[in-house]
């Protein structure tokens, strides 16, 4: 075959395999129900927290403010070098549900977070365990909307945490376009991950969560042996605890969609922060599966290869209307998804973004995805100190 009969064909197999993974993840979103599981089981809300003392008010008083009336709060300190533990400390003066330990650093030195969140369930009490970060601020009924999850067969909830540029301390918030640009991104590409991962549950086929969004049932923790297969990973407490949960046991997985359950986070506050926590996320990426990464590496290559084919077109003229076709094609489709997930997740304004936020989706998991596989980071609270 020719050069462009190569590229026809190509071009034709991306759009084919990018189409069908789109619409299978619009028909998981419709599989997503509500939920009514009216049970109240004793529930430990644990969180590690590492130089955290900005946000650790604020986080308190929305945890300290919960609707739901049983359960208790566990702050980890992991290694705190400025007053994350004595501000914490001070609460538990006037509220006995709440209590303050420190990470057992013997645990692990390299997944330091994992070893915290250990920490803090060795010494819960709950049934079922929910997680967030520190800097999260969650709606006074997150607790009570995850539990209403927890139906009879489901062992784990996963929920959205969408990025707030207005949880950014002020002397922090940076203003101009490309700054602008990059808080855009941020929560789009946050809630395409959402999307992700509800679309992948409805389909019982899960494989994404966002650790600051998350519970599951003691009785699961303990029937995957916790962290102990993943704890060759730095990161992964979230992803890698799901995959494992869907395919050792018998658990099903679901995800809570009332903007309730809901968890604004702070975004990174400059490119360089974003950089170094997308790294890290995407290195919990070496210990999917190998299918896994057989087909990421093909949706990803499959959406790289429609916008060459399109870039191909004036060199190889017989190519460019084909190229068009399935380029405006997939145009259309991710319009789609981004409309049936905005209106999920209450980002209704998201579909107008749809062309130039899905080009930078693009270039940001082709050059900035690998570096998560063959590169450092740096975390957060390292950034900050």
């Amino acid at each position: 075959m020719s050069i462009e009969q190569w590229i026809i064909v190509g071009v034709g197999f991306a759009f084919a395999f990018y189409s069908a993974v789109t619409v299978f993840l619009v028909v998981g979103l419709g599989r997503i129900p509500p939920h009514t599981n009216a049970e109240i089981p004793f529930v430990s809300v644990i969180v590690a927290a590492r130089n955290e003392e900005e946000n650790m008010p604020h986080l308190l008083n929305a945890l300290l403010g919960q609707s739901y009336r049983s359960y208790e709060i566990i702050i980890v300190d992991d290694g705190s070098a400025d007053r994350t533990h004595s501000i914490a400390e001070k609460y538990t003066a006037e509220h006995q549900k709440l209590r303050v330990i420190s990470a057992d650093r013997s645990v692990s030195q390299r997944a330091r977070k994992k070893a915290a969140l250990i920490t803090g369930i060795l010494a819960s009490k709950g049934e079922i365990l929910c997680f967030t970060d520190a800097d999260c601020i969650p709606g006074q009924d997150w607790v009570s909307e995850m539990i209403k999850g927890f139906t009879q067969n489901v062992g784990l909830v996963a929920g959205y945490s969408p990025y707030d540029r207005t949880l950014l301390p002020v002397d922090t918030q940076q203003s101009g376009f490309l700054a602008s640009l990059l808080h855009d991104f941020v929560r789009y590409e946050e809630m395409k991950g959402a999307i992700w991962s509800a679309g992948s549950i409805g389909l019982g086929k899960a494989w994404l969560c966002t650790g600051r969004n998350l519970a599951y049932r003691r009785k699961v923790w303990n029937e995957v042996d916790g962290f102990s297969r993943i704890m060759k990973s730095i990161s992964g407490d979230d992803d890698l605890f799901l995959q494992q949960v869907r395919r050792t046991t018998d658990w099903s997985i679901s995800f809570v969609r009332d903007p309730k359950s809901f968890v604004p986070t702070t975004p990174p506050a400059s490119l360089r922060g974003f950089l170094e926590q997308r790294k890290r996320h995407f290195s919990a990426g070496k210990y999917f599966t190998l299918p896994m990464k057989l087909f990421f590496l093909l949706f990803h290559g499959s959406n790289l290869f429609l916008l060459l084919g399109l870039l191909a077109g004036p060199i190889f003229p017989a190519t460019m209307i084909l190229a068009i076709a399935f380029f405006v094609g997939k145009v259309v489709i991710d319009l789609v998804l981004v409309m049936k997930g905005g209106a999920m997740f209450s980002e209704d304004h998201a579909w107008t973004q749809v062309v130039h936020m899905e080009l930078l989706c693009l270039l940001y998991n082709t050059l900035v995805g690998p570096l998560g596989f063959i590169t450092g980071f740096e975390w957060k609270s390292d950034l900050k100190s």
